[in-house]
Parts: structure tokens; C-alpha cells; sequence
């Protein structure tokens, strides 16, 4: 019972299962320690989500596992911990039921034991990943500090997001008079009917700027401007200004749609291109960046 020497913390890593090294049973190696220790510059207490030695995932039948969980939740009685950290699939599953840490790790998930002790749960590659394999680093040590920061530090965002949808064609001229010279970034985000650029349509565009943030509906069943080129003539005066710069990502999709409406973009950036630069080796999906990078401002990722 390796909770039973254990104080209150406000982080605990878990394991997947004890170790028997050097005449000691521990949760984690000398070096994976080292790695947690160098990831987390705070205190933090380990323990493992098995309590047995050695035990791999596909050792543990549904009776194995709600045996181990008595002692599981007995762990985080113990410690009290505001945030757990499992390490790996088999501590995920463990604790959330859950299975899939490589589209899972950095996810939150609210936790509860029947005795009442609630945390938050963020699931983690395992630290002997890490160091078997280099490029997982970044992301282990982003989703160590993210989930610190927000669930031990208590930084998180409180700002409000609104945006007007634009029905009128004269706020859709009133919009492209502001914009078509306009030297302040653009994002430009497509909602299409399909991924077919050749037969499908632009249901949506929306753009946005520091000074708002707008949707209009091109081709939505709802949409006022379903046979009004004129809307056309202004997205193609804002997109076609050349004075600042319109931010996609994977622009390439969104591109085909526009051109294939004879809309012409000047000035492309696409931020799964950026990503890619920065750090080929970590996702580059929409929501991974929102994760990476503002993990203060969505709740519930």
C-alpha cells in the first residue's frame, strides 16, 4: 500500500504500477522521478494506480481493476490532491475509465471517491515514454504546467467572446468599407456543406479582428444572400486587401472553397503550418493549439 506514508498534496502523478528496483518497491524509476522533478517545479507526491508489481494493462480483468480502485481512491483520500496526473494508459483507465492517452493526454476530467474527495484529472504521457522517445517532451512537460497553472495556481481566463451575424447587405458593405484597407490582422474561419471543394459550398465565413467578429451566412439554408453576388464583391475586396495579413488554419482547405468562388486571398498564414515549424513532432489540430496555448481561456477541452 504505497499511500499509506503519503501527506496531503496539492499534485499527485500516478503510475501505472509498483516497480521492484534495488530491494524497493517504487512507482516510478530513478529516472522517470527525475524527469516529473524537472517537469514540475512544485511539490508533488507519487504513487502508483496498481498497487501490485510489475502488472501491465493487458493483465488487468474488470474484477483486477475495481479491486485496485478501492485502493486507487483510498490514494487520493489520502493526499487530498486539488490535481491528478496519471501517467500513461493504464493509470488514465484507472481513474477515469477512459483509454486512449494519446487523443486523451491534456483532457480535464472532473473526479470524485465515494468518500468526497474531488480534484481535477489530467492524463499525461508516461515519463518512460518521454524518455524513450524525445518528442513527446514538449507536450509532457505543456500539459504538466498547463494543468498546474490552471487547477493548482487557479489561472484561469475570464473573458467573453461575442459576435454579430451579419443579415443585412448593408452591414456586409459597411463591414467591407472598414476592412478592404484595413492593416490589422484577419482570422478567417469556413464552415462548408462538405469536404468536396468542387461540389460543395461555403455555408458560413467568419472573420475576426481586434475590433469584433463577424459571421455571414453564404450558402446556409437561412442565409439572406443566397443568390446576392454583391456579398461576393465585398469578400473579395476584404480578403484581397494587401495590407495585412489573414490568418487560417489548414489553409489550404478553406483556400480551395474561396478560389473555387473566384475569391482571391492576399497575405495567407496558416497556423498548422506555424506549428509545424516551431515543433514538427507535436499535433497540430485546431484544438491541440487551443490546449497548448490558451489553456486558461476554454473550459472543459
Amino acid at each position: 500500500m504505497d499511500y499509506e506514508e503519503l501527506e496531503e498534496c496539492d499534485t499527485l502523478f500516478l503510475s501505472d504500477s509498483l516497480k521492484y528496483k534495488f530491494g524497493e518497491v517504487v512507482p516510478f524509476e530513478k529516472a522517470e522521478y527525475s524527469l516529473l522533478e524537472r517537469s514540475l517545479d512544485a511539490p508533488f507526491v507519487v504513487a502508483s494506480s496498481v498497487k501490485c508489481v510489475s502488472v501491465r494493462e493487458a493483465d488487468m480483468t474488470p474484477i483486477n481493476m475495481k479491486t485496485c480502485r478501492a485502493h486507487l481512491e483510498a490514494t487520493i483520500d489520502k493526499v487530498k490532491p486539488k490535481l491528478v496526473l496519471p501517467c500513461g494508459n493504464l493509470a488514465m483507465k484507472m481513474l477515469v475509465k477512459k483509454s486512449g492517452i494519446t487523443n486523451k493526454r491534456g483532457s480535464s476530467y472532473e473526479y470524485e471517491t465515494p468518500n468526497g474527495t474531488s480534484c481535477m484529472v489530467v492524463p499525461v504521457f508516461h515519463p518512460y515514454s518521454v524518455i524513450k522517445e524525445p518528442r513527446h517532451r514538449y507536450l509532457f512537460e505543456t500539459d504538466i504546467k498547463n494543468a498546474y497553472d490552471k487547477y493548482v495556481l487557479g489561472k484561469t481566463s475570464t473573458k467573453s467572446f461575442s459576435f454579430k451575424v451579419l443579415t443585412e447587405i448593408e452591414d456586409v458593405r459597411n463591414l467591407a468599407t472598414s476592412l478592404k484597407d484595413t492593416g490589422k490582422t484577419l482570422a478567417v474561419d469556413l464552415e462548408t456543406t462538405g469536404l468536396n471543394f468542387l461540389k460543395d459550398k461555403i455555408q458560413t465565413i467568419g472573420i475576426s479582428s481586434e475590433d469584433g467578429n463577424w459571421v455571414i451566412p453564404l450558402n446556409h439554408k437561412d442565409s439572406p444572400f443566397l443568390d446576392t453576388e454583391e456579398v461576393w464583391d465585398h469578400l473579395r475586396s476584404i480578403l484581397g486587401n494587401p495590407n495585412n495579413k489573414k490568418v487560417f488554419h489548414n489553409a489550404k482547405f478553406d483556400l480551395k472553397f474561396l478560389i473555387n468562388n473566384n475569391v482571391e486571398t492576399i497575405n495567407v498564414w496558416d497556423t498548422k503550418i506555424i506549428q509545424h515549424l516551431l515543433d514538427e513532432n507535436v499535433p497540430k489540430s485546431l484544438m491541440d493549439l487551443v490546449k497548448m496555448y490558451f489553456p486558461t481561456e476554454l473550459e472543459n477541452l
